[in-house]
C-alpha cells in the first residue's frame, strides 16, 4: 500500500510515495514522515503522520520491509522520468507525467523550470495543448500555492508562454485567479474581514493577473513579423517555430521581472516568524510585508504615531525611478484620505468617516490603516480595472469622491480641490487600458506642471477631460493591442453579467423569477467577439450573436436560481477584412489568432517587446522603406497558395495546412524530423523530443533528471514498481479522450447530411447533438446509440417534454433565420449570408462555488480515459463546468435527459411497475432491439457511475442529482460532496459503497439475469483498470489538496490528508489481483437495494419533495 507523510506546517500536504502494485501483498506496509521545503507560513500544529490502513497514528517509524519508503519514492520518480524522456516513449509528451515529475519535483526549481521549457517547446501540438488546458487546474494551483516560495517564477513564465499562443487558455486561468484573489483578499464582499486572507497569495495572484492580460495584449511582439519571414522563405519552419517561442520566453521573462524582490522579501519575513516561534520568543520587530512595489523607510525607533503621521504627512510619491524611454521621472502614488466603504449589493448602515492611507498600483487600490513604512497593514483592497470613478456633488462634505465597481464602492474626501482632482485622475488612469503597465507618474504631471505645458502648447486644446501626459505617450496601445485588450475584457464582462442575472433572480420571489428572467438576459450586452467559453482551445469557434431571451428557464431552489439560456451562434464567417473562403471547423485559438494578431498600420504603433525602447519617426520611416522594397521583390508562384490581400490581413486556409494563420505545429514534419533524428549515429540518452529540445534550446539536463535517466538506461531492466505489477508499467500513458463526434444522422424529416454537407468546400463538423442551418437547410445531428426513432420520440414524451433537442433547436433556429431575413435581406451589406446557424446553452449559477466540482469532473474525465485506454466499454458522460469566481460559474447543459425525480413525477411516467414499466413502455418488449440497446446503455452507464461514485466518495446521491436520457444512460451530476464528505457527515445516511436500488436492479431484469452480471463484469474489470492507473489519480488529489479551499479537503473532517488516505483505501491497494473480484463483488453485494440508500431517498422525498 502507499505510504503517506502529513506536514501540517505545508497546510496538510501529502507527500505520496509510490505505492505498491496489488499482486505484492505479502510486502509489509510502511510509513515514513518526510519533512517537505517550508511553504512560506508558521506550522500551525504539531507535525503528525497519516495513520495508513493496518499501522498505529503513532508510527512514525519505517517497519521492516524489503523496501524503505524513501527508496520506493525514488524508484516512483524514475519510472516517471522514464515514461516522459525514455526511449519507450514513441514520440508523445505524456501531460499527466509531466504533471506529476514537477510535483515531485517541487523541491528543485532547475528540474521545473526544465520540465516547463520542454512542455512548452511542443506545446504547438494540439495533443499537447489539450493535456496542458486538461491539468490547468493543478499547474494553476501550483504556481499560486507552491511557487510563491520560490526565487523565480518558473511556472509562472510557463503560463506566459501558454497564454500567448491561446487567449482561452489565458481567459481560464484569469477566471481560476478570480476564484484564488476572493480566497485571499483582505474583506469579504459584504465588507468583514475574511478569516482566508493571506497576503503573500493575494498580491501573486494580482500580479499574475496583471501579467496574463499584458501577455494577452501585447501577444507575441514578432509573431507577425516571424509569419512573414517564414512565408518569404527566409526561414524554415522548424527556425520559425523555434523563434516564436523564444519570442514568447523572452516576452513571459520581462513580466514576470516585475515584483521578484517582493517574493523575497515575503519569504525572508515568514522565515523570521517560524524561527520566533521555534525559539520561544514572544514579540519581535519585524519590517512589515507591503505590496509589491512599496518601499518602506521609516525608522523603528523613530515612527510617529499613527494619528500623527496622518496629519503630517502630505500626499506624495512612494517612490521613483527613471523612465528609460522619456528620460522622465516617475513615481508611484500614496497619501492618506478620510473614506467611507459601502456595500453594493447588500444592506448596510453609514459609518464614520476613517483616516487611511491609500497607494495605487497595478489596477489595485490598496488601502491601509497607516503608512506601512511605520507598520501599517493591509485592511482592504479594491481592482480598479473598469471602475467608475466619479466627483460627489452637492453632498454634505466638501472634495468628496467615489470609486466604484460591480462589487467595490469606495467613498473618500480629499484635503483640498487640486488633491482630489490628482487622485481621480490617477484613479482613472488606472480603470483604462493604458494602465496595462505598472503604474507610472511623472514629478511633473504630480506637480501640475504637464498640464501647465499642454495649455501653453498652441497645438493642444484644454477641457475639462482627463487627457494622456507627454510621459504615459509611449504607453498607448496599437489598434491591434486595443482590439485584444477589449475582446479579452469583453469576454469577461459577458459571462460575469451572465452569471449576475442569475444572481438578481435570486433575491426576487420564486414565482417571479420566470417573468423577470428573459427581460433580464436579453439586457446583457452581447460584444461583437464573444463565445461560450465552455469548450478547450481547439474546439471548434462558434461566435454568439443573439440570445433566445423568450426560451430562457429558471430553477427555483431555497439559496439558489440557476438558468438556462440559449444563445444564437455562427461559424464560418469571415473575420476581420479577409474575403477568403470560410472555414466552419477553425478552432477557438485559430480563429482570436487570425482576429487579432494582425499587424498594425500605424508607424508609430509598432509592435515590440515590454522594455524595448521605441524608434524614433525616421527609423520607423526608413524601415517601412526598406520593408515595401523586400515586399516588391517578392515573386509569388502561380501554385503558391499565398492570397493576393494586403499585408494588413491575415488569409483565412485550412488549419491543418502548413500555411500562416495557424497556431499549431506540423505535427507531421515533426514526427518526421524525429525519427531522422533517432537514426543518427551516437550513444545519446533519452528521446527524440527530449534531444530535439536540448538541441534546439541549447540547454543543459539537469542533474537529478540526468541522474535517473542514466539509472534507469544503464541497468535496461524494470524497476521495482514493475517487478511487483508483473505484467506491463503502473505508469502507463492516459491519453485524455473527449466524447466522439457525431456523424450526420437524418434524425429529422427536412434534415440533410452528407456531400452537400459543406461550406466553400471545407466539411462542416458537427460539434454535439442538436441542428444546425446553413442557407436555407437544416441539419440535424442526433445520437441513437441504437435506439431506434419512435423509441426516441415516445421517450422524448416523458424525458424532454414531447420535443427533443434536435427539433428544440431547428426551431429556433428557423424563429432566427427567418427575423434576420426580414430585418436585413441577407448577410453583410446585403450580401447572401453562408454562416452557420447553432444554438449554444448552458446554466448560469451563483452563491455556488463550482470550483470543487470541476475538479471532481476532472477526474470523472480522467477515470473516463482510463477505461477507454483499458478497453473496458464503460460509459461516462463528461460535460463543462466553468468556475469564474468563487461563488459563480458556468455549466453545460444536458439535453434531451432529465432526472430520476423529473422522470416519476411525470404524466406520463407509468403509475405502476416502477422503471421497468418505463422500460417497456418506451422502448418495447423485452426482446426488442431497441429495448435491449438502452437496457444495454443503462447497464454500462450505471457500472460507470457505481464505479467513479465509490471511488471518489460521491455522496447526496438523491433522485434530483441523478439524470436519465432518452437513450437510457444513467448521468450523475452536482458534485458538491465528494471524497466522502457527505450530508450528516458522521450521521449520513448513505453507507453503502453506491446507490444501487430496486429500480436499477429491475431495469436489468433482477439479480439473475445476464444483465447483472455484465455490470458485474463490467464494475469489476473497470475497478482494476483504476487499480492500475492509481498513483496518477492519487498524485492529482495530492496536489488540489495542497494548501486547499476545497470543502472536501478541510476542516477537521476532511483536512489534513483524511480524504486523501479514504481515497487510497478504496482503491484497495493493499489487495492482491487475485482477490480484487471478490472485494468488487463484496461492494456490490453490500450497495444492493441498501437501507441507508432507501431511508435518503425518504428523507430527500420529505424535506425536499424528491420522488422515490
Amino acid at each position: 500500500m502507499a505510504t503517506t507523510a502529513i506536514d501540517t506546517s505545508s497546510g496538510g500536504g501529502i507527500e505520496i510515495s509510490p505505492t505498491e502494485t496489488p499482486n505484492a501483498s505479502n510486502a509489509p506496509a510502511t510509513s515514513s514522515a518526510v519533512p517537505k521545503k517550508s511553504s512560506g507560513q508558521a506550522p500551525s500544529t504539531p507535525q503528525t503522520t497519516a495513520k495508513p490502513p493496518g499501522h498505529s497514528a503513532t508510527s512514525y517509524h519505517n517497519p521492516p520491509g524489503p523496501m524503505s519508503g524513501k527508496k520506493k519514492h525514488e524508484e516512483f520518480k524514475n519510472q516517471l522520468v522514464h515514461d516522459v524522456f525514455g526511449r519507450d516513449n514513441k514520440g508523445r509528451v505524456p501531460m499527466e507525467k509531466v504533471a506529476m515529475l514537477i510535483w515531485q519535483f517541487r523541491d528543485d526549481p532547475a528540474v521545473v523550470q526544465f520540465m516547463a521549457q520542454f512542455v512548452a517547446k511542443f506545446s504547438g501540438s494540439r495533443q499537447v495543448f489539450d493535456g496542458i488546458e486538461f491539468y490547468l487546474p493543478q499547474i494553476a494551483h501550483m504556481i499560486i500555492h507552491l511557487e510563491a516560495d520560490w526565487d523565480e517564477a518558473i511556472l509562472e513564465r510557463f503560463a506566459l508562454v501558454i497564454a500567448q499562443q491561446s487567449q482561452h487558455f489565458a481567459l481560464q486561468l484569469t477566471w481560476i485567479l478570480q476564484g484564488a484573489i476572493e480566497d485571499y483578499q483582505p474583506e469579504t464582499v459584504e465588507g468583514r474581514p475574511n478569516p482566508g486572507y493571506n497576503q503573500l497569495f493575494y498580491l501573486r495572484c494580482i500580479t499574475l493577473l496583471s501579467n496574463i492580460e499584458r501577455c494577452v495584449v501585447y501577444g507575441s511582439p514578432r509573431s507577425i513579423e516571424l509569419e512573414k519571414m517564414y512565408e518569404k522563405g527566409e526561414i524554415t519552419r522548424a527556425q520559425y517555430e523555434q523563434m516564436k517561442l523564444e519570442d514568447r520566453l523572452n516576452n513571459a521573462r520581462q513580466i514576470t521581472t516585475h515584483g521578484v524582490n517582493f517574493r523575497k522579501m515575503v519569504v525572508q519575513n515568514v522565515q523570521k516568524v517560524k524561527q520566533v516561534k521555534l525559539l520561544n520568543v514572544k514579540e519581535v520587530k519585524l519590517p512589515s510585508v507591503i505590496t509589491p512595489t512599496k518601499h518602506g523607510g521609516g525608522n523603528a525607533n523613530n515612527n510617529p504615531s499613527p494619528r500623527a503621521d496622518a496629519k503630517s504627512t502630505a500626499t506624495s510619491v512612494v517612490s521613483s525611478t527613471t523612465d528609460k524611454n522619456t528620460g522622465k521621472q516617475i513615481s508611484k502614488y500614496g497619501g492618506y484620505l478620510l473614506y467611507k466603504r459601502r456595500f453594493r449589493t447588500a444592506c448596510y448602515k453609514r459609518k464614520a468617516w476613517k483616516s487611511r492611507y491609500f497607494e495605487i498600483e497595478e489596477r489595485m487600490l490598496y488601502c491601509y490603516n497607516h503608512r506601512p513604512s511605520i507598520g501599517g497593514k493591509l485592511i482592504r483592497a479594491m481592482p480598479l480595472e473598469g471602475a467608475d470613478v466619479q466627483e460627489k456633488k452637492g453632498g454634505k462634505y466638501p472634495f468628496m469622491f467615489e470609486a466604484q465597481n460591480h462589487h467595490f464602492e469606495f467613498v473618500m474626501r480629499a484635503k483640498n480641490m487640486n488633491e482630489m482632482q490628482l487622485w481621480m485622475k490617477l484613479l482613472r488612469g488606472e480603470s483604462e487600458a493604458n494602465a496595462l503597465i505598472p503604474h507610472i507618474i511623472s514629478d511633473d504631471e504630480i506637480d501640475g506642471k504637464e498640464e501647465k505645458k499642454q495649455a501653453d502648447s498652441p497645438t493642444d486644446k484644454s477641457d475639462d477631460t482627463v487627457t494622456t501626459t507627454s510621459a504615459q505617450a509611449p504607453l498607448k496601445l496599437t489598434p491591434s493591442q486595443q482590439a485584444r485588450y477589449d475582446f479579452f475584457k469583453n469576454e469577461r464582462d459577458f459571462v460575469a453579467n451572465v452569471c449576475d442575472v442569475a444572481e438578481v433572480l435570486r433575491f426576487h420571489e420564486p414565482k417571479e423569477r420566470k417573468a423577470l428572467a428573459p427581460g433580464l438576459i436579453s439586457a446583457v450586452r452581447l460584444p461583437e467577439c464573444a463565445y461560450v467559453p465552455l469548450c478547450k482551445s481547439t474546439d471548434v469557434w462558434r461566435r454568439v450573436d443573439s440570445v433566445m431571451a423568450a426560451d430562457t428557464r429558471v430553477f427555483n431552489t431555497n439559496e439558489r436560481c440557476p438558468m438556462i439560456c440559449y444563445f444564437v451562434a455562427k461559424r464560418g464567417e469571415r473575420i476581420g477584412t479577409t474575403l477568403g473562403p470560410k472555414n466552419p471547423n477553425l478552432d477557438v485559438a485559430e480563429y482570436l489568432h487570425m482576429q487579432f494578431q494582425v499587424p498594425d498600420t500605424d508607424k508609430l504603433g509598432r509592435l515590440s517587446a515590454i522594455g524595448e525602447e521605441a524608434l524614433s519617426k525616421d527609423e520607423v520611416e526608413e524601415q517601412e522603406e526598406e520593408k515595401v522594397e523586400e515586399e516588391n521583390e517578392i515573386e509569388i508562384e502561380k501554385g503558391d497558395s499565398k492570397d493576393d490581400d494586403d499585408d494588413d490581413t491575415l488569409g483565412l486556409e485550412d488549419p491543418t495546412d502548413s500555411g500562416r494563420g495557424t497556431v499549431w505545429s506540423e505535427e507531421s514534419k515533426s514526427k518526421s524530423f524525429l525519427s531522422t533524428m533517432s537514426s543518427l549515429p551516437g550513444n545519446r540518452k533519452g528521446n527524440d523530443q527530449l534531444r530535439k529540445f536540448m538541441e534546439d534550446n541549447v540547454v543543459k539536463l539537469p542533474s537529478r533528471l540526468a541522474m535517473q535517466i542514466n539509472r534507469f538506461e544503464s541497468r535496461r531492466k524494470m524497476s521495482y514498481l514493475d517487478r511487483n505489477a508483473g505484467s506491463g508499467a503502473p505508469l502507463t500513458t492516459t491519453p485524455i479522450i473527449e466524447n466522439p463526434i457525431i456523424e450526420g444522422d437524418s434524425g429529422l424529416d427536412d434534415s440533410s447530411v452528407g456531400d452537400s454537407l459543406s461550406l466553400d468546400g471545407q466539411s462542416v463538423v458537427s460539434v454535439g447533438g442538436g441542428s444546425i442551418i446553413m442557407g436555407d437547410q437544416v441539419v440535424t445531428f442526433q445520437h441513437a446509440d441504437g435506439v431506434d426513432k419512435s423509441s426516441l420520440d415516445r421517450a422524448k414524451e416523458v424525458v424532454s417534454g414531447g420535443e427533443s433537442w434536435a427539433e428544440k433547436s431547428a426551431r429556433m433556429l428557423r424563429t432566427v433565420k427567418e427575423s434576420a431575413t426580414k430585418s436585413s435581406n441577407g448577410g453583410y451589406g446585403g450580401e447572401e449570408d453562408t454562416s452557420i446557424y447553432d444554438i449554444v446553452t448552458l446554466m448560469a449559477k451563483s452563491n455556488d462555488d463550482l470550483r470543487q466540482e470541476v475538479f471532481v469532473m476532472q477526474m470523472i474525465h480522467y477515470f473516463e480515459s482510463v477505461f477507454a485506454k483499458s478497453s473496458v466499454p464503460l460509459w461516462l458522460k463528461t460535460y463543462r463546468i466553468l468556475s469564474t469566481s468563487k461563488s459563480t460559474g458556468l455549466i453545460e447543459v444536458l439535453t434531451d435527459a432529465t432526472s430520476i425525480d423529473g422522470l416519476k413525477k411525470s404524466d406520463k411516467y407509468p403509475k405502476e411497475g416502477g422503471m421497468r414499466a418505463y422500460w417497456e413502455q418506451v422502448y418495447g418488449p423485452p426482446s426488442s432491439k431497441s429495448f435491449l440497446a438502452a437496457q444495454r446503455n443503462f447497464v454500462r452507464s450505471l457500472a460507470g457511475y457505481s464505479l467513479v461514485s465509490y471511488l471518489l466518495g460521491l455522496k447526496d446521491r438523491h433522485n434530483g442529482n441523478i439524470m436519465i436520457d432518452t437513450r437510457g444512460h444513467i448521468i450523475h451530476i452536482d458534485f458538491g460532496f465528494a471524497f466522502g464528505m457527505a450530508p450528516g457527515h458522521e450521521w449520513s445516511l448513505e453507507r453503502a459503497p453506491f446507490k444501487l436500488t430496486k429500480d436499477y436492479i429491475d431495469v436489468m431484469g433482477g439479480i439473475t439475469s445476464g444483465c447483472f452480471k455484465e455490470f458485474q463484469k463490467l464494475f469489476v474489470d473497470g475497478f482494476k483498470a483504476a487499480r492500475s492507473n492509481s498513483l496518477t489519480a492519487l498524485g492529482l488529489v495530492e496536489i488540489m489538496m495542497y494548501k486547499s479551499n476545497y470543502p472536501c479537503f478541510t476542516g477537521t473532517r476532511y483536512g489534513g490528508g483524511v480524504s486523501l488516505k479514504r481515497f487510497e483505501k478504496r482503491l484497495m491497494l493493499d489487495i492482491p489481483d487475485s482477490k480484487v473480484e471478490k472485494k468488487a463483488h463484496q461492494l456490490i453485494t453490500s450497495s444492493i437495494d441498501s437501507s441507508g440508500t432507501k431511508v435518503y431517498d425518504i428523507f430527500q422525498n420529505y424535506s425536499n419533495g424528491l420522488a422515490i
